[in-house]
């Protein structure tokens, strides 16, 4: 009895070879060549993270060269976009709330009386307007920078006489001039302001008689009901205020910290979806921690360069603020989905000239807002690059 014949495969309009050959000569490298492409687009997909998710593309239009690396040819492509010249800056997302930024207790300057009235909470005191009264005597905001601590009389001269002038002439009193000396015409103009605003009238300004904070205030708390009695113990507080104007606290976490700093512009989105421009007011200086979570932050107050874009329905609504983190000046870029896959490594973008597509490696650099860095000897600003859609 003869052996039987060797199993054999047929392979599409060519000759017989045996199974064993055939896996060799053909699946085999096919299997490779999958494999490779396969690993390639993993590579490309890692990407996604720095370009947004919009790489996902990329080994999506890498397809069309078959792994192959000559100039593709054929119908230009029906979407396009040119090589810019410009500047790219990645951000990154943080939350915060919009406040009226962290209060802050008012110590009276009082050692005894009554406090007959305090200014409620939520309640707007401006320039010229009483805060509380202590014996039915009012304490007046003014604004400036310098804590009350003496009497201001004539032949007193300091920085602290210059800001009760500035006040004053803010008020619409005149007849002095604005200075660090507090002399004859600014105690007449003192006792005109101390008639008008219920005070004892008698030219000189003891600190009891004014608070002085750097612009307006906001009551948050009463801290203690009218009625009570001052001077039953020291530095004791009536309330506590803070800004007038809204501005985004961000409880910003201390690895980030470098990268934000006071005077920086800022961009706020708010609930609504609405950008606000803004800037750092002010970087916290102390650390703190929420043992909860892990985590460790300082406090970033942003101001809005537009406070009445705020009005209405935003208080204590949350925002995110963009914090730049990295950026490249007068660099050369493309959209993310310009970029392709090179077979032979590395990325390519497709070049439309005279009327052809042609296959350009390039190299990549930071991913931003949609778009790529790339550089390479054959790229250069206005060049025609094909997009996939």
């Amino acid at each position: 009895m003869t052996a039987p014949p060797a199993a054999v495969g047929r392979r599409a309009g060519g000759p017989d070879v045996p199974s064993g050959a055939w896996t060799r000569a053909v699946v085999a490298p096919l299997a490779r060549r999958s494999l490779r492409r396969l690993r390639r687009r993993r590579h490309l997909l890692a990407l996604a993270g720095a370009g947004a998710g919009a790489v996902t593309l990329i080994a999506a239009a890498a397809v069309g060269f078959g792994g192959s690396s000559s100039p593709p040819t054929g119908p230009l492509p029906a979407a396009t976009a040119v090589v810019l010249r410009t500047t790219l800056t990645q951000t990154q997302q943080v939350g915060g709330l919009i406040s009226y930024g962290e209060p802050v207790g008012l110590v009276a300057q009082q050692q005894s009386g009554v406090l007959t009235w305090i200014a409620a909470p939520g309640t707007t005191v401006k320039i010229g307007q009483p805060v509380y009264t202590v014996d039915s005597r009012p304490v007046i905001l003014l604004h400036g920078t310098a804590t009350p601590y003496r009497t201001l009389a004539t032949g007193t001269l300091g920085p602290d006489v210059k800001e009760l002038e500035t006040s004053l002439k803010n008020l619409g009193y005149t007849g002095f001039t604005v200075d660090e000396t507090f002399d004859a015409a600014t105690a007449s103009a003192v006792r005109v302001w101390q008639a008008k605003s219920g005070l004892p009238v008698t030219g000189t300004v003891p600190p009891d008689q004014i608070f002085v904070h750097d612009g307006d205030i906001r009551v948050a708390l009463q801290v203690i009901p009218a009625g009570s009695r001052l001077g039953l113990q020291p530095n004791q507080q009536v309330i506590t205020y803070s800004g007038a104007t809204q501005v985004a606290s961000i409880p910003l976490d201390v690895s980030l910290q470098h990268l934000v700093h006071t005077g920086d512009p800022a961009t706020v989105t708010l609930p609504t979806g609405q950008r606000l421009d803004g800037t750092v007011r002010s970087v916290g200086a102390v650390a703190q921690t929420i043992e909860e979570q892990d985590k460790t932050f300082i406090t970033v107050i942003v101001s809005f360069d537009d406070p009445s874009a705020l009005a209405g329905g935003f208080d204590s609504s949350p925002v995110t603020l963009a914090i730049v983190t990295g950026q490249r000046a007068n660099v050369l870029t493309v959209p993310i989905t310009a970029l392709l896959a090179n077979p032979d490594g590395g990325y390519a973008v497709q070049a439309v000239r005279d009327g052809r597509l042609t296959f350009v490696p390039v190299t990549i650099g930071m991913f931003a807002g949609g778009k790529v860095e790339i550089s390479g000897a054959e790229i250069s600003e206005g060049l025609t690059v094909r997009v996939a859609q």
